[in-house]
């Protein structure tokens, strides 16, 4: 079993940004003690929404660490101000970290049409697929808001792994990874619980039937 964090910006929220983004931007200084917690608990780091703070403060520090992550891109947003460049799309891909579709515009899919999935989705792996010159394979689902309904879309169109907000550790090798998001009002201490705490199995098996009345085999299902 493998805990896999979802991160999103590191550093002070943009004053612009809504307010409700502003409890997913973690301090750096609690960014870089999650590459510090890495030594002794190593988890998968994942990084949601392509903010320009994926290469200038995130990119040197896994570099500096050895380590590598998986960076979640909305295509609609590349070039805009505060968001990543092509040029940074293609240093993150360079440095070895594996750049992985967001969608296009980070629609909800539970409230769009299967078409309309499809399209987000083939549309931002294509651009993304361009910019760095080799296959995107991964997904996350915006919001963390899926159903069966909308994994059937993304296994249709061949995704080779889909990153939900199911929180909790993960079997190695599952098409459809749960990720524990790290918020702002998170201490080390937290995070470092998140990484280590194993449940019990009644918690396991809680935990499974919830995701399971939402996913269904998309749980069991191998990459």
């Amino acid at each position: 079993m493998k805990t896999c964090l979802m991160l999103h910006g590191i550093g002070e929220p943009r004053s612009e940004l809504p307010a409700v983004e502003w409890p997913y931007w973690i301090p750096q200084e609690t960014f870089y003690g999650i590459i510090e917690l890495m030594r002794t608990a190593p988890a998968q780091i994942t990084i949601d929404d392509g903010n320009a703070t994926d290469v200038e403060i995130a990119l040197p520090a896994l570099v500096d660490a050895g380590l590598s992550a998986t960076f979640f891109i909305p295509t609609d947003r590349i070039g805009e101000n505060h968001y990543l460049t092509e040029a940074g799309i293609r240093a993150l891909h360079a440095a070895g970290m594996e750049v992985a579709s967001h969608g296009c515009s980070h629609l909800r899919w539970t409230t769009v049409s299967d078409a309309e999935i499809a399209v987000d989705v083939a549309r931002s792996i294509e651009r993304l697929a361009a910019i760095i010159g080799a296959p995107v394979r991964s997904v996350a689902v915006p919001y963390g808001d899926c159903d069966r309904r909308v994994l059937r879309v993304l296994r249709s169109l061949g995704v080779g792994r889909v990153y939900s907000s199911f929180r909790g550790p993960d079997p190695d090798g599952g098409w459809l990874v749960r990720r524990d998001c790290v918020t702002r009002d998170m201490t080390l201490a937290d995070v470092a619980a998140m990484l280590t705490s194993q449940p019990s199995t009644a918690e396991t098996a809680l935990n499974f039937l919830r995701i399971w009345r939402r996913a269904g085999h998309a749980t069991l299902r191998k990459a």
